[in-house]
């Protein structure tokens, strides 16, 4: 069993139909959607917010109507019904694609939860809005199901936004490690090596104000050290 790398659940390898390759590592994926983050963040963080002001902007008059509605009730129940099929069904597409991802990789995922529910809720307040007689009461749930929606969709913005912030924390502090060492040789001139050329044994010239590029002890001098990427300080060391 193998974790998606979004969402973390446990996917089987041998059924997973969802999967990518990078840098020769294999990823399996639950549904669509993870997939997408994982090999395009930036591009679904995108989606993703405007899925969300969506739902929000949709979310907001359900709630008003159904809680301080000056309409007529069943009035009420048909405008709800306009606002909330949008919702479930074209911005909260995401999850029945993933609940199909996952019958088709014959896991289960989060998606199919959110699915289920929000449908059943949409479901029975459809059936109680066109035919208000099939049931005993006349309340609608519309609220629930968008509601759902909406933090669901805040909920992976909030997590899309923390990962992405990581991730160029991650990419910032590559950023400080040298690409190039000064490597002495036996005659004593100095060449300029890519970082993985340097081997064990090496002996290598850090000038003033460069950064250390490997590992090793001090053969011989001192020096100011950069030592930022460490320790944070922000004045060279002795």
């Amino acid at each position: 069993m193998a974790a998606d790398p979004v969402c973390g659940m446990f996917v089987d390898e041998a059924t997973a139909e969802l999967k990518a390759e990078v840098r020769g590592t294999i990823y399996y994926f639950c549904s669509e959607s993870c997939r997408r983050e994982f090999l395009a963040p930036e591009k679904e963080l995108r989606t993703l917010t405007i899925e969300l002001l969506a739902s929000v902007l949709l979310s907001i008059p359900i709630l008003l109507l159904t809680y301080l509605s000056p309409l007529p009730v069943q009035s009420s129940h048909y405008l709800l019904f306009a606002l909330d099929t949008p919702i479930q069904f074209v911005i909260g597409w995401r999850f029945y694609r993933g609940t199909y991802d996952g019958i088709k990789s014959r896991m289960g995922n989060m998606d199919a939860l959110i699915a289920l529910g929000t449908s059943a809720a949409w479901a029975y307040s459809t059936v109680v809005t066109f035919a208000p007689d099939s049931f005993p009461t006349s309340g609608v749930y519309f609220d629930t199901s968008a509601v759902i929606i909406t933090l669901m969709l805040t909920g992976r913005y909030l997590e899309g936004v923390t990962k992405g912030r990581a991730s160029a924390a991650v990419r910032n502090l590559a950023a400080l490690q040298p690409t190039l060492a000064h490597r002495l040789d036996k005659d004593g001139s100095e060449v300029a090596v890519p970082i993985a050329q340097v081997q064990v044994g090496d002996v290598l010239v850090v000038r003033p104000g460069e950064r250390i590029p490997v590992d090793g002890r001090v053969v011989d001098g001192a020096s100011g050290v950069d030592e930022s990427a460490i320790t944070g300080e922000s004045f060279p060391v002795e």
